[in-house]
């Protein structure tokens, strides 16, 4: 497959496109910093700001999917956050320009109703120290709702940067009744997982939140 990848330049980003050449993919990073990434066999680096449609539809054409991971980057972007309301739009309007509908998108758990099944502890964690990033992030998701593009959203649990775990779980947000704690999930894992839904069209419209073993019930 021909896979965009945006985010690319971003710690898991860097896990997508690694793992997405290591399966065989031909993989675009649309990047704003293009000396961020080496070159490599399989790998085109495009540079773009994510704000300008032309450019990224440019980008898109001919691929058969988008991997959405990018987020803002220190502490200034958690406060008044915007990043993906204003961004998600226009990368849904390059999509259908360049007649590419399969989106897999990374936002976090405790998005949205995702907050249901989170512990008390966690709970106030996402009503304080990310309350306006995790609002950004719902208010834009919620949009594509009447979007015409077939999503996947992944929903990871705190993120880390040890290797990949053999022991992660991944679960459809209606089949997850609580997630105890504060766990926690490898980078690598949420990279898979992603590549995993983009490669099974069994996962169109699905919401899949990614976990650490024995957090999830």
């Amino acid at each position: 497959m021909k896979l965009v990848i945006l985010g690319a330049t971003g710690l898991t980003g860097h896990r997508l496109v690694d793992q997405a050449i290591e399966r065989g993919h031909e993989v675009v990073a649309y990047v704003r910093s293009p000396d961020a990434l080496r070159g490599r066999p399989g790998l085109r680096v495009v540079g773009g700001q994510l704000t300008d449609e032309p450019a990224l539809r440019s980008a898109l054409t001919g691929a058969d999917a988008v991997l959405c991971a990018i987020g803002p980057k220190g502490l200034r972007g958690l406060i008044g956050a915007d990043l993906m309301q204003r961004t998600l739009p226009v990368v849904v309007e390059a999509m259908s320009g360049a007649g590419v509908r399969r989106l897999v998108l990374l936002s976090a758990y405790g998005v949205g109703d995702t907050a249901a099944s989170a512990s008390p502890i966690a709970t106030i964690a996402f009503r304080t120290a990310v309350r306006s990033l995790y609002r950004d992030k719902q208010l834009a998701e919620s949009r594509l709702a009447t979007a015409d593009v077939d999503v996947t959203t992944v929903y990871p649990l705190s993120l880390t940067n040890d290797p990949l775990s053999d022991t992660a779980v991944v679960r459809d947000v209606a089949t997850v009744t609580r997630v105890s704690g504060l766990p926690k999930v490898p980078r690598a894992n949420v990279a898979k997982a992603m590549l995993d839904a983009v490669e099974d069209p069994g996962t169109i419209g699905r919401r899949l939140i990614v976990s650490s073993a024995g957090t999830v019930r």
